[in-house]
Formats: C-alpha cells, sequence, structure tokens
C-alpha cells in the first residue's frame, strides 16, 4: 500500500484491511496499562493486537500477555519478533473478541483493547465488555482506546451525531466514511479506503460509560486526547482519540 511519508512512519496498515496499527504507543491509556501490567500478578491481555507494539513492551518489563488478534499472520509477525528467552511469557490467540476466543473466567489481571471498539456498534461492544468483565480478576482493569467523535473524518458530518444522539440511537456514531468530505480531499484516498472497513463507530464519553457500567465496570477514568499517530485526515481539535479504564470491584466492594 502506498502510503504518505507521514503516515508510514506512525501507521502501519493491517493485512486485513482493518484500518492501521500505530507504530508507537501514541496515548496516554495504552501506557497507563503497560506501567499497570509490570506489577500484575496474573497474565495480562491484548485484545486486537495486531502486530503487537504495545505487548512487546509487556514483555521486555517482565510480563506475561494474552495476545489476540483477528488475523493470525499478525501474531506470527509479533512471535518472530520476540526474543526467544521472552517467548515463554507469551500465548497468541487469533480469533474474534466477540464470539471466536475464550479465556478462563477471572483469569487475568488487566486487558488492552485499543483501536478496536470504532469498528463495532454498540451491541457488538456490550458483548466484549461483559466478556472481557469475565475474563478479569476481581480488581483487574479494562483499558480501552477508540477513536472519538472528534475525528477529523467526522467533523463535517458531527451534527448528525447530535441529532442522532439526542434521538436515542444505540450506536450514533456509527457512520459510513464512503464519500466522506475529509477523506475525499485525500490525494491517497482510494489506497486508504481500500485499507479499512466503510464502516466506522466514532465513539464519545456518554456512549461508552452506560456500556462499562452495564457490563458491571466502575468507570477509574475516562477522557479525550490528541493521538501521537494521527495524522492530516484524523485531525479536528486536540480531542480525537477518547480512552476509558474500567474496574472491576473485589465481591462486596471488599479489597
Amino acid at each position: 500500500m502506498v502510503m504518505d511519508d507521514e503516515m508510514e512512519t506512525k501507521l502501519i496498515p493491517t493485512l486485513n484491511n482493518m484500518g492501521w496499527m500505530a507504530a508507537s504507543i501514541g496515548d496516554p491509556y495504552t501506557r497507563e496499562f503497560i506501567e499497570y501490567s509490570a506489577t500484575a500478578a496474573r497474565p495480562v491481555m491484548e485484545i486486537g493486537a495486531a502486530y503487537g507494539v504495545a505487548a512487546a513492551s509487556v514483555l521486555r518489563s517482565g510480563g506475561r500477555i494474552i495476545v489476540n488478534d483477528l488475523d493470525p499472520h499478525h501474531l506470527h509477525v509479533l512471535y518472530e519478533q520476540t526474543p526467544q528467552a521472552l517467548r515463554e511469557q507469551l500465548h497468541l490467540m487469533p480469533g474474534s473478541c466477540v464470539d471466536g476466543i475464550e479465556v478462563a473466567e477471572g483469569s487475568v489481571s488487566a486487558i488492552l483493547c485499543a483501536r478496536v471498539f470504532h469498528f463495532f456498534d454498540s451491541s457488538m461492544i456490550s458483548t466484549c465488555l461483559n466478556r472481557f468483565h469475565r475474563w478479569l480478576a476481581p480488581g483487574g482493569k479494562i483499558f480501552i482506546v477508540a477513536d472519538s467523535v472528534f475525528h477529523g473524518m467526522n467533523q463535517e458530518i458531527y451534527p448528525d451525531f447530535l441529532v442522532r444522539k439526542a434521538a436515542g440511537h444505540p450506536t450514533p456514531g456509527w457512520v459510513s466514511l464512503k464519500n466522506n468530505q475529509r477523506l475525499e480531499m485525500q490525494k491517497n484516498r482510494e489506497e486508504i479506503q481500500r485499507a479499512m472497513p466503510e464502516y466506522f463507530n466514532f465513539l464519545d464519553l456518554e456512549t461508552l460509560a452506560p456500556l462499562f457500567k452495564d457490563a458491571g465496570f466502575l468507570v477509574e477514568s475516562a477522557g479525550y486526547f490528541n493521538p501521537e499517530y494521527y495524522y492530516d485526515v484524523s485531525l479536528w481539535d486536540g480531542r480525537e482519540g477518547v480512552g476509558m479504564v474500567g474496574l472491576k470491584a473485589h465481591p462486596l466492594g471488599f479489597g
């Protein structure tokens, strides 16, 4: 795939045309997950990891990690790039996080799901959050990173989002990027379109928070951020990314 120089340095295209993986850790929530993983009592997990930039950081810090992605070829790249001495700490798990994998109840300390939920509608997000809650040990945390409603490709159609949200639409940020005004202005728009799905779900805090709570999580922190890996087509006002950290409370609130 042909990309401009900025995209080549910040983003790596996935093999299954599900967008790009950030070439480096470029948001505060992923950094927090990596720091948290260094002291975790149990293995941690990364969902939709692509080539596993965050997972590699966890391994280098001494953590044990289960790495999931829809495309097993991505996981093979991660395995081949992992030093032999660290491979025992790495467990690969290809398949869909919605219905294609299973993890023992209460067996992981933390889960990172970064740049995945903007491909899902609210029903699929809810299904995943309930599964993640079951897999986490009491006291465990979920870290979510996604494209927000303030993503540049949503700027011209943001008023439509507000109308759908006010009407109570369960997935107000669900839009087609076909004929998107911002995307049409890009010189490499055809390459960009081939590298990602047509539909996206641009998320906001008010949409995410109830899904967290319905799954049993306590929202520990949340906010918008300016991702370091975004390029011109994605920029708007510095709130292009959204993150949320949820806590699985101990039974009866103890611990």
